[in-house]
């Protein structure tokens, strides 16, 4: 009788610890594991980073001073057109992402997902580039204010266009491209509008595309965190041992 309850407890306990297992193994299946693909690294990073650099190293370096004094000076004597779409364009890369799946173009995240993504972006760098703004005091190139560096414009659109970028890269790169494009064209009508050096304009595009790179890899953390907390797992495992068998308790939170 005694080998027959202990034969029943060994069969018991393998079944149970199989059953755990892969309920364990089922939780990290559907993404109780960190996303790999919105990880921060200087592969997906060296762009906007060495952006944000030449940016900052040219407001004290004289070379890139002389540069963007340069440019200024082509733009002034073959470009007399201003352009004031840049003030609603600037907004395109982001909102195509609501247009798009609205049009049935799902994007990758829930609505509610990826306006947390958005706002966080847009709280970020707006913080950056705000502080920036008036803690350099950079004259602008038409002298109308001492607040260039960098430039508010071109961050939101090519933080915008990382979101696009990140929402329809699996469906079709050209999403991305056209977006990228768009804010592009937006950098460069700051500059042809002589409100901007184009130093301010890498700096901007730099800020934006890695503030978009930040809140990707933090919602995606907290959203982790949160379904952690939500999947905890319990199991009464059967034990035993020469002398005695009984039950425990084996969670996972």
């Amino acid at each position: 009788m005694k080998i027959l309850k202990r034969i029943f407890f060994v069969l018991l306990t393998l079944i149970s610890q199989t059953c755990f297992s892969q309920k364990l193994a089922q939780l990290d299946s559907i993404g109780m594991k960190p996303n790999r693909e919105y990880r921060l690294t200087l592969k997906n990073s060296i762009v906007p980073v060495s952006l944000i650099a030449y940016g900052v190293i040219g407001l004290d370096n004289p070379n890139l001073k002389r540069w963007n004094t340069g440019i200024r000076s082509e733009v002034l004597e073959h470009i007399n057109t201003k352009y004031r779409a840049d003030d609603y364009f600037q907004y395109v890369p982001g909102l195509a992402v609501y247009i798009l799946d609205d049009a049935g173009l799902r994007a990758k995240h829930s609505f509610w997902g990826r306006t947390a993504i958005l706002a966080g972006s847009f709280f970020l760098q707006t913080t950056v580039v705000q502080t920036l703004k008036y803690t350099t005091s950079v004259m602008r190139p038409d002298s109308s204010a001492a607040n260039s560096f960098p430039s508010g414009h071109t961050t939101l659109a090519f933080s915008g266009a990382e979101f696009l970028w990140q929402e329809y890269k699996n469906h079709s790169i050209w999403i991305g491209i056209a977006g990228y494009a768009i804010a592009g064209t937006i950098g460069f009508a700051r500059v042809i509008n002589n409100k901007h050096w184009i130093s301010d304009v890498f700096a901007g595009a730099g800020i934006g595309i890695l503030s978009t790179k930040i809140s990707y890899f933090a919602y995606e953390r907290i959203k982790l965190r949160s379904q952690r907390r939500s999947q905890t797992v319990a199991f009464i495992l059967p034990y035993f041992n020469r002398n005695s068998q009984g039950l425990t308790l084996s969670m996972r939170f």
